[in-house]
């Protein structure tokens, strides 16, 4: 089965913590609004290009959780605690 795929901006990596949302909600690849709870596993994904210009998304797997303390402090409500395949270009798994 496919896991759901939802848009997260890679720029909020910490260690292997993404920021997913600031609300309860966040995208999934076709615009959809997505409510997020704990342990939902999902694919993240930040539109990248490769070196001549072709989409190659990034991409990360894992569990969505509630954020720590010291990131919803700075207002992250939900992230995504991911895996041991770590981040990725889309073209690395084909």
């Amino acid at each position: 089965m496919k896991k759901l795929k939802v848009r997260g901006d890679f720029n909020g990596i910490f260690g292997n913590l993404l920021c997913l949302s600031h609300t309860d909600f966040c995208q999934d690849e076709f615009g959809n609004n997505i409510t997020l709870g704990e342990e939902m596993e999902v694919t993240a994904f930040d539109e990248d290009a490769d070196e001549n210009g072709n989409r190659d998304d990034l991409i990360a797997t894992g569990k969505v959780e509630r954020a720590p303390d010291w990131l919803q402090n700075h207002g992250s409500k939900w992230v995504l605690r991911i895996n041991e395949n770590g981040i990725c270009h889309e073209s690395e798994l084909e």
